[in-house]
């Protein structure tokens, strides 16, 4: 079923019929989900942008000719700043237009521009127009229906919804029934009980009452179910060194299935860090940007993509390994990557077990941030990631107070520069040397008790929020007694396999030697933040993601006759 008048609009506006036409067919080619038409003029132009946006669809991108038979481009696309503020534009210039299409560029007119000629024109053109359709999709991701959600801001259950479809970018609308009458009325008509459950509504009517991650991510049709018998490749985890290797493996023609027990970049999402040194992006994306666009790109080659599903066990066998899960599904692959990165450290102290998701939160997102608008709010941890997190709260929060384990800032393992522009904001107070020795409310967290490391004295703190940010552990409990893991529990491969043969569960069974990235059990692979030895960065990730995609063929060249 191709796209309707409801899928989001491609315009494409240019006198010439042969190019337009052409074009047009190479653009619903390439982006099938997106409906597609040409305009001759641009009166032609307006009048289909009005109809468009009447109808209730989306205008994700309008592509268009600099001159036109009636005007020019820059009238479409001001135009286009009241009908459809977020639609992207791309203009086609020509060299003895330049002075006008830079003018266009420095009033933020234009997003892109392609000067012609240019060919083959599509080729040039195509690349463009996916990229920008990309950053559309990750702010104005469109779902079948609408999302509303009933809850208690400070409802652990509230939260982990809102947070995993804020990290999904999933557009919603959210009613605090706390204190909004509008929500309290909401929850009244639909009869819920007191104290009334985290109530996801959907514009078709349909509705889920404390749903799991799994069923909202069924209902919202963001996971999929795996339908081969054996995969080529099972990616265990969707974070950046998964994406990158689904991406990879996919482009060679292998059959990939990911598992992911959470949404598109795992622990990439959850951080306000943005990530800067991958190559292509001048300005820069964050982790969700990345891990969506990635997704997108391996949906599109045929990857399977298994969300909110969590792996719980490896059985390896000969010529194929099976990944069990928790709901008692079994996926077979001859290979497997074992990509579930890492996982916050928990922090063990009295009160917060009962008060996580409740005020006690893992990482810190830019949406949790803007929630805490005129609240004391406190920070633990001494790394770049709490450096980070801190500054952004203190763009909305009254107050925030740093808590750090070491003596100084100094000697925390944080840059000198987030050192210096914490010390210098006026609304975080730091108070190394310390630890959160008890948190305490009722329902919600209410106050923060700090203890010096050194002499034991407490200090206590009102605070709407905590959020812990102590380091990462690798998520590899799952193949602990299969896989050989290093004394921290990272996943050991290539060389160190033969090197450390005392903490192999069994001993290495092929008369070669490991592949790269490849762990102590053949056709099982690992890469990204859970590999021994790794680089702890998304940019690492990424690249070893792709990097292990050719031992991986070459495991599976040399199994090709089994």
């Amino acid at each position: 079923m191709g796209p309707t008048a409801h899928n989001p609009l491609i315009l494409l506006v240019s006198a010439d019929a042969v190019d337009r036409d052409d074009l047009v067919g190479q653009l619903r080619a390439h982006c099938g989900e997106y409906r597609v038409m040409g305009a001759a003029s641009l009166n032609e132009a307006t009048d289909v942008l009005a109809h468009v946006a009447a109808s209730g669809a989306g205008i994700a991108l309008v592509i268009s000719a600099h001159q036109l038979p009636d005007g020019a481009a820059t009238e479409l696309f001001g135009q286009l700043k009241s009908a459809a503020p977020g639609a992207r534009r791309i203009l086609l210039t020509t060299l003895d237009q330049a002075d006008a299409a830079l003018q266009a560029i420095t009033q933020a007119q234009v997003d892109r521009y392609l000067v012609l000629p240019a060919y083959p024109l599509a080729d040039r053109l195509l690349p463009i127009a996916e990229d920008l359709l990309e950053d559309w999709a990750s702010q104005y991701r469109a779902i079948p229906v609408g999302v509303t959600v009933l809850g208690h801001r400070f409802a652990a259950n509230s939260h982990v919804i809102k947070d995993y479809l804020t990290r999904s970018l999933i557009q919603f609308t959210w009613f605090d029934l706390s204190d909004d009458p509008e929500a309290q009325a909401m929850a009244r008509e639909l009869n819920l009980p007191t104290p009334a459950p985290t109530t996801v509504l959907f514009d078709d009517g349909r509705a889920l009452f404390d749903p799991s991650i799994t069923e909202l991510a069924v209902a919202l049709g963001l996971t999929e179910e795996a339908t081969l018998d054996r995969y080529d490749l099972l990616v265990v985890g969707g974070g950046p060194a998964g994406l990158s290797a689904a991406v990879n493996a996919a482009g060679e023609g292998l059959t990939v299935c990911v598992i992911e027990d959470d949404c598109p970049g795992g622990q990439a999402t959850s951080v306000v860090t943005r990530l800067e040194d991958q190559s292509g992006f001048p300005t820069g994306l964050t982790g969700a940007d990345f891990a969506h666009r990635a997704l997108a790109q391996a949906r599109r080659l045929g990857v399977q993509w298994c969300s909110a599903k969590v792996a719980d066990g490896l059985l390896p066998l000969r010529g194929s390994h099976r990944v069990t899960l928790t709901g008692g599904e079994v996926l077979v692959g001859k290979t497997v990557l074992i990509a579930t990165g890492m996982s916050w450290r928990t922090l063990d102290a009295p009160g917060v077990a009962e008060l996580t998701n409740a005020g006690v939160y893992y990482g810190a997102t830019a949406a949790e941030a803007e929630q805490t608008d005129g609240e004391d709010v406190v920070v633990l941890g001494s790394g770049d990631a709490a450096a980070k997190a801190a500054l952004k709260l203190a763009e909305h929060a009254r107050s925030v107070v740093l808590s750090v384990p070491q003596s100084s800032l100094r000697q925390a393992p944080m840059s000198a520069e987030l050192a210096d522009l914490i010390s210098a904001h006026g609304r975080i107070s730091v108070h190394c040397g310390t630890e959160v020795g008890e948190v305490r409310g009722y329902g919600r967290l209410e106050k923060v008790v700090l203890i010096e490391r050194s002499g034991g004295a407490a200090q206590v703190f009102p605070a709407s929020s905590l959020f812990v940010l102590l380091g990462m552990v690798p998520s590899s409990d799952w193949v602990r007694d299969v896989v050989g893991l290093d004394e921290l529990g990272f996943v050991l491969t290539g060389v160190e396999v033969s090197r450390r043969p005392e903490l192999l569960p069994q001993a290495w069974a092929m008369d070669r030697p490991p592949l790269q990235m490849e762990t102590s059990v053949p056709g099982v692979f690992a890469a990204g933040d859970v590999r021994a030895g790794s680089i702890k960065r998304i940019g690492a990730a990424i690249t070893q993601g792709g990097v292990c995609v050719t031992a991986i063929g070459l495991y599976l060249q040399e199994h090709s006759l089994d």
